[in-house]
């Protein structure tokens, strides 16, 4: 009776401890450069008889569909506007990119410190002196 009792205890300690593999399917679209242009967990184009037009498309087009099993299959998100531009210059970004979603927004200019005064310098500072 200890015998089993102690085989009982070791059985479900086993099961406790041991974490199932989760695994998702993930859809990844390459493009005909090597880019890939699609990631996440939903296939882009229906895999079944009638999605053969699209997966031609597809070939025609120098894309590849790589469908595989992973724990995590994070999906790619894509930034509207300059995000990402080739041709965004240093300039711009200095001048400051407006921000996305709000019309009009700009960085606040730095005011600049008029001749012979020193700048200020914060409590914290002063008081560390």
């Amino acid at each position: 009776m200890r015998h089993l009792a102690g085989s009982l205890v070791m059985l479900v300690a086993t099961l406790l401890l041991s974490v199932p593999a989760e695994a998702a399917m993930c859809y990844v679209l390459v493009d005909r450069n090597d880019n890939v242009v699609y990631r996440d967990s939903y296939s882009p184009i229906d895999l079944s008889d009638r999605g053969a037009a699209e997966r031609e498309t597809l070939r025609k087009r120098g894309e590849h569909l790589i469908a595989m099993d992973v724990e995590r299959c994070p999906a790619i998100d894509y930034f509207t506007g300059l995000a990402g531009s080739r041709t965004l210059s240093v300039d711009q970004v200095v001048d400051g990119v407006p921000v996305a979603g709000i019309s009009g927004a700009r960085p606040a200019p730095v005011a600049a410190s008029a001749k012979g005064t020193k700048p200020r310098t914060p409590d914290s500072a002063r008081r560390n002196r």
